[in-house]
Order: structure tokens, then sequence, then C-alpha cells
């Protein structure tokens, strides 16, 4: 018997769901802007209602950190009421799996083929992650509305982290003047989510650098009217940035060695014996935006550190660009159909 299933992936900017059946290859695809919704639960019984959709299991991947019991609030969505997931399933009858957005990106890109990245570094391609053929780990990292990493270790199991929470140090006079700026917000840390995530940080990379680098007016009036509009401004830069307007130019160079510093420490951490990293980002996906990083930024020199402890592990270390822009719905959906079979256990 085939059972009905549906996997949503929710993030700070939109959301995603994917539905269908068990053996059924065919499946129905939703997108929605989150913030147009009150609740994550509204969201859901909406999302649903507009599908046709009643499942009998769902995956739900949030930008959050999921506790043992199950209640969860979105870490960019303040506003709205914790969702507690066992009230939801008795409610509606259906049994629900909450995880970190980044542990269905994980699972999403073990299912990658070589014609569905892109080669960041001088590597050959790999072939999909499979744990039994000794696949070796791999690190997903995401860089949206939010900044985060999970670790899909050897034996398929996902590990995920807090770690776009982290702080980072200024390694030159430039960044050490957007570090104060953004003190001059915040009482505690600084995060790199917060500096460079594109929820805000694109708009405060914009700020910090329009004062030293003015922007062409077309791109301020573009900027404006996307804050007018509630929209991101990261996509309105970076398109900018390859028509070669120098302030736009700047924030995306002042965004790559952020990263590519970010990427190196969390390498470090969860890939001391090599493995290989895969990221997927909207930023990043746009066409021409990956090419003018590798070429014309200091991500990978930044990432690999030439002359500091441990360069040439990072030298070694294969960076990819996921293609598919649903990863993350890909691998909550791979989840919900293994729980739909073998129960809400069966998979990391």
């Amino acid at each position: 018997m085939r059972t009905a299933v549906a996997a949503f992936d929710v993030g700070g900017t939109h959301s995603r769901l994917r539905g269908g059946r068990t053996g059924d290859p065919e499946h129905v695809e939703l997108k929605v802007r989150t913030a147009d919704h009150p609740s994550l639960e509204e969201l859901l019984v909406t999302c649903l209602h507009q599908a046709d959709l009643r499942p009998a299991t769902m995956v739900l991947a949030v930008a959050g950190r999921v506790p043992a019991h199950g209640t969860v609030q979105l870490t960019n969505l303040p506003a709205w009421p914790p969702f507690d997931r066992a009230r939801f399933a008795e409610r509606h009858g259906v049994r629900v799996r909450v995880v970190n957005d980044m542990t269905a990106t994980a699972h999403g890109m073990a299912d990658l083929g070589p014609d569905e990245v892109r080669p960041l570094t001088r590597h050959e391609p790999r072939t999909r992650h499979d744990p039994a053929a000794g696949g070796g780990e791999l690190l997903a990292v995401s860089v949206g509305s939010g900044v985060g990493s999970a670790l899909l270790d050897a034996h398929g199991v996902v590990h995920t982290s807090e770690s776009g929470h982290v702080t980072w140090q200024p390694e030159n006079d430039f960044e050490a003047g957007y570090l104060a700026r953004l003190r001059t917000e915040f009482d505690g840390a600084v995060t790199v989510e917060e500096s460079i995530g594109g929820l805000r940080g694109f708009d405060r990379m914009y700020d910090y650098v329009r004062r030293s680098t003015s922007p062409a007016p077309a791109l301020d009036e573009r900027v404006t009217r996307a804050r007018g509009a509630g929209a991101a401004v990261a996509p309105v830069i970076t398109s900018a940035a390859l028509a070669g307007d120098p302030c736009g130019v700047e924030v995306v160079r002042l965004f790559a060695a952020l990263f590519g510093q970010y990427l190196r420490g969390v390498v470090l951490v969860c890939l001391p014996a090599g493995g290989t990293v895969t990221l997927t980002s909207g930023v990043l996906q746009a066409p021409g935006v990956a090419e003018f990083l590798c070429a014309e930024t200091e991500f990978l020199h930044r990432f690999v550190s030439p002359g500091a402890c441990h360069h040439d592990l990072l030298a070694e270390i294969p960076v990819r660009l996921a293609l598919d822009p649903l990863v993350g719905v890909r691998g909550a959906y791979r989840m919900a159909l293994r729980d739909a079979e073998t129960g809400p256990g069966a998979t990391g």
C-alpha cells in the first residue's frame, strides 16, 4: 500500500513543500514566502491544503535548533509562537519528525551526482556519497538567509551544529571597521550569520561599504526598492558586482573573505582527516557569482590560508557547489520516504 508523505524545508525567507506517495516517482512541489504566514503550524496546514495532501508521515526541516522534545522556535522568525511537534501530530493525525534544516540538506547532498555539482577547487569530481563504498565524510555548508553546516559521516549519520553563530576575526583595517560598526548594533557576540547571512548580513555590508565606495544611482535605487518590498538585497548587490559596480564588487569581496575564513574554521573542526565540502547558497547559485567568488575575491585564499598551520590539509579538500536549489527539501523528502517505509529512527 502506498503511503502519502510530505516534506518541508522552512527557511527564513522561503519555505518549500514536496509531497507524494511511497513507491511513486511523481511528487508535488510548492514554494511560499515564509513571512506571509503568522506561524509555522499555519504555514504547514495552508501548504498541505493547497497541495491537496493528507500525509501519514512528514519530515519538517527548520532553520533553528531542534531540542529532543521537538518544540522549536525558528531562529530568524522570533515573532512566531513555538511549534509543538507532538501537539501538531496529534491534532492532524500525522507522524512528524522535526530536524534542523542542515540535516535535511546533508541528506540531499549525499544524493547529488557529479553533474549536479560544480567544483570550486581543482580536484577530481566525486560520485554520490556512499558510506558502504567508503564515501568518506561530507561537510554540507549553507549560506542563505542564515549560515550553517552539518557533517555527514562515513556511516551515513548526520551531525548538526550551530556553526553560523560563531564569531569571526578581522584580518585588515577594512574588516576591523566593519566589525566595529556591527558592535554598535549588538550587545553580545557578532556572529558570522549576522555579518554575512542573506537575511540581514548583505544589508549591513552594503551600508558599511557605501560609506567609502559610492554605489551607482541605479544600484542604490534597486536596493531601496528591494528593502521597501521586504525582499532580499543580496541578489541585487551580486548582480551589480558582476556588472562592475565598484560598491557591489567591494560588498561581494567582503562577503567572500569572511565566508572563506568561516569555512576554513568549520573544516578544521569537522574534517581533520579530510573529506569533501559541498556548498548550497542562493547567492552562489546565481549565474556567474561562484566564478566571480573564486577568481576575483580572497575566498579560496582565506579558506586555505597559505603558510598557516594545516594549510596543506585545506589545500587538499575538494569544495563543490550544489547546483540543485532544492537540495534541502530533496533531503527532507528522502527522509520522509524512509520514515514511511521503516519508521522514524531509520535515518540520521
